[in-house]
């Protein structure tokens, strides 16, 4: 079920797939002094993730101080395919099932939530011709800007199909502003700490038996 008032809780612990190595631990991408921020796009090979993707790495020196991770609709293996062996700065969750969306409680976009940016990526899209699935429910995103045992810091839910960072300085800018907002806090008495536990969790084990939906074959890269 979907909340806009994730700020204060946290993830639980789980393991995650990359394009290169399965069963990642969440808490270690998690950890440390820098925030990560989180960005959940759409399946690896859809137009807008790609468009978003390739921003980012277009501007990653940006991000000096800050860890990425982006969230996509996909098996490891068919990005690791798209990939063509080439290596990408940040981190990728590969989450074909949507185990992740689900938890979260991220949404599919209606009629009014087709920004003008989406429609000119997708026709740009079209006229390449870039193969995706139009039938498919398209994924509205979700950004967070999360701290150490997962404890989430900021949570904005799309609320059109492109309405998130724009580039790695908008991702930097915004984690910047959290982190000093979280050092204000910490002033105040202290708020109750998130659930979770020492227990890690694999992606199916959030949200039991999920099956898992067709991908659209393509390049992420020309």
């Amino acid at each position: 079920m979907r909340t806009d008032h994730l700020a204060g809780t946290s993830i639980p612990r789980f393991t995650y797939d990359t394009p290169s190595s399965p069963g990642n631990d969440f808490y270690d991408l998690c950890g440390g002094e820098k925030p990560l921020a989180m960005i959940f796009l759409p399946a690896f090979d859809h137009p807008i993730t790609r468009t978003y993707i390739a921003r980012y790495l277009k501007t990653f020196p940006d991000l000096e101080g800050v860890t990425l991770a982006c969230v996509v609709r996909s098996s490891s293996r068919h990005v690791a395919e798209s990939l063509e062996g080439r290596d990408l700065p940040f981190t990728v969750i590969c989450d074909k099932p949507g185990v992740l969306y689900s938890f979260m409680g991220i949404e599919t976009a209606g009629l009014l939530n087709w920004s003008f940016e989406a429609q000119r990526i997708l026709r740009s899209a079209q006229a390449q011709g870039m193969r995706y699935d139009r039938k498919a429910p398209q994924l509205l995103p979700l950004t967070l800007v999360v701290g150490p045992e997962g404890s989430i810091l900021f949570t904005h839910y799309g609320r059109n199909l492109t309405d998130m960072p724009s580039d790695c300085g908008a991702i930097y800018t915004l984690c910047d502003e959290v982190c000093e907002l979280t050092r204000r806090a910490q002033t105040a008495p202290p708020a109750k700490a998130g659930p979770h536990s020492d227990e890690t969790l694999t992606l199916p084990d959030l949200a039991g038996d999920l099956s898992e939906e067709e991908d659209a074959l393509g390049k992420l890269f020309d």
